[in-house]
């Protein structure tokens, strides 16, 4: 049976490093007269290894890099293949060359690529930092979350005098932005500072254009001026503005701390009862800024709030006809409690014809609707998987794998990632340990949702939104990974074959083969 995506990662070739050195070793009476060649392709991997890593990190050419990787994947594939089914010398003395050379010219790809990276220039992208931003209003229609916005006012008007950081968190399209607009067009917000300012920091971000939108709302220079200030006159001149003052800056979209730690030193703390309040789907950006954070996970809407925000969206201030009801709130069922769901669901259904056959029809196909919304509303979803660090996005990609809504026993899924090559070899360190570290990662990043817990306060069970689900499946089949092209067979092949941790191995196939 063939997974219904095929991930990589270049960690494979670790294992098979691993296995060259165990040939050497402990097998050597099965390589007499191939040694010099067995250790030069051990040497050529090994440079191939260090080299790969920093290009995938830096490079832009999303496309090649990938195109690279699966290649190397498939030859890591093969020469483990070779080596561990125990094949004469002299198929090796022919074999072994072809290897090297392959591995030779990939390396001298990288080096290619790492010398476009060093002197290109990046296509510059235009962001919402750089645009001509209104200031936050609460005018758009806003459904839910009620107990969240009252504790995060308390948050922001009481606790500490000295300035703190608070945090929402949660995962892409939930609303954090909605939220963070309402609470600060909150009368009780409004009252009680005497400055507010609010800047889009976004995956890509610029310092100069992040100050000059907070000076836009925190002083009364012209901002045409403003606009012509060197980046030392806006930092003196923020800093002038809150001197002194009570202040709420709000940072939304924040994806890490870098951000923080460029601007942190111009916001003064006057024990005056300052707050900064960060938008972000990574629960650690908030705890990194500071030790007295206050982290707030959003949750997903309930069916009541779904229904509410789509009839809102769809009928405006009418009400919805009886007949379209039940149709109506299995539609907002079906969005799982993700406000970005409904809101393109609703956009759909406002210009339709009000019919229940036609509605009828939307139940079946949110995930297909919503990523063929003309304004692109996936593209929020996907930027969570183009910020994972590389070695990450093999194994959130492999959620794919298995069936949408479905609960994931995490050791199951620790096993398959390690069988599957996604896990690096670290020093001192179980190769579980390591997995449950990038699962726990996945969860910070509001990628992936804790079901069950143990007793002891571990995960027990997982599993993603569907339309993260979908998003792993559109991803895989953009980049050509999906079932079909013929080497995922390939590589089930070399993990039976596998003498190494064959056990493990063998189970986590097993447990692939039965879903």
């Amino acid at each position: 049976m063939t997974p219904k995506t095929r991930v990589v990662s270049v960690f494979i070739v670790d294992t098979l490093l691993d296995d060259l050195n165990n040939l050497m070793n402990h097998r050597a009476y099965t390589i007499d007269g191939v040694q010099d060649q067995i250790i030069t392709l051990h040497e050529e991997l090994m440079l191939l290894t260090s080299s790969i890593e920093d290009v995938v990190s830096v490079s832009q050419t999303k496309t090649k890099v990938e195109e690279i990787v699966m290649g190397i994947v498939d030859i890591a594939y093969e020469i483990d293949y070779v080596i561990n089914s125990f094949p004469p010398v002299w198929y090796l003395t022919l074999r072994l060359p072809q290897f090297m050379e392959s591995s030779r010219l990939n390396r001298i790809a990288i080096k290619e690529m790492q010398k476009n990276i060093d002197v290109g220039i990046p296509e510059a992208i235009k962001y919402p930092s750089e645009q001509e931003l209104p200031p936050p209003n609460s005018e758009d229609i806003f459904v839910g979350f009620k107990n969240e916005e009252t504790k995060i006012v308390g948050q922001l008007v009481g606790g500490l005098n000295k300035l703190q950081i608070v945090t929402i968190f949660g995962m892409p399209g939930l609303g954090k932005t909605s939220l963070a607009k309402k609470l600060y067009n909150n009368e009780s917000i409004v009252y009680h500072f005497d400055k507010r300012a609010w800047c889009v920091v976004s995956q890509t971000y610029q310092t100069t254009n992040m100050l000059i939108e907070l000076l836009r709302s925190t002083s009364h220079i012209n901002k045409e001026k403003i606009k012509k200030m060197d980046e030392e006159s806006l930092v003196e001149e923020l800093y002038k503005s809150l001197k002194g003052r009570r202040y709420l800056i709000v940072m939304d979209d924040i994806w890490d701390t870098e951000p923080w730690n460029d601007l942190k030193r111009y916001f003064p703390d006057d024990s005056t009862g300052s707050r900064i309040l960060f938008t972000t789907q990574h629960k650690e950006v908030g705890v990194q800024a500071s030790p007295n954070s206050v982290i707030n996970k959003l949750p997903f809407m309930s069916e009541a709030e779904c229904w509410e925000l789509l009839q809102r969206k769809v009928f405006e201030k009418e009400n919805c006809p009886p007949e379209l009801l039940d149709i109506g709130k299995q539609v907002a069922k079906n969005c799982l409690g993700l406000p970005l769901a409904v809101v393109v669901i609703a956009a759909v259904l406002a210009n339709m014809e009000k019919k229940v056959y036609l509605w009828q029809g939307i139940v079946g196909s949110l995930n297909s609707l919503i990523y063929e919304d003309s304004n692109n509303c996936i593209q929020i979803l996907e930027l969570s998987y183009k910020h994972l660090p590389a070695h990450l996005k093999p194994c959130f990609l492999y959620f794919g794998v298995f069936d949408a809504y479905k609960k994931i026993p995490v050791r199951k899924l620790i096993s398959l990632w390690i069988a599957e090559g996604f896990i690096k070899k670290e020093a001192n360190r179980h190769p579980e340990d390591v997995a449950k570290g990038y699962l726990m990662d996945l969860i910070d990043r509001s990628l992936v949702l804790v079901v069950e817990k143990r007793s002891d306060g571990g995960v027990k069970t997982c599993n993603i939104h569907d339309l993260l689900h979908g998003m792993c499946l559109r991803i895989a089949k953009v980049q050509k990974l999906s079932e079909g092209d013929g080497k995922t067979c390939w590589r089930t092949c070399v993990l039976l074959v596998r003498p190494q941790g064959l056990g493990l191995v063998t189970l986590g196939l097993g447990i692939l083969l039965s879903n």
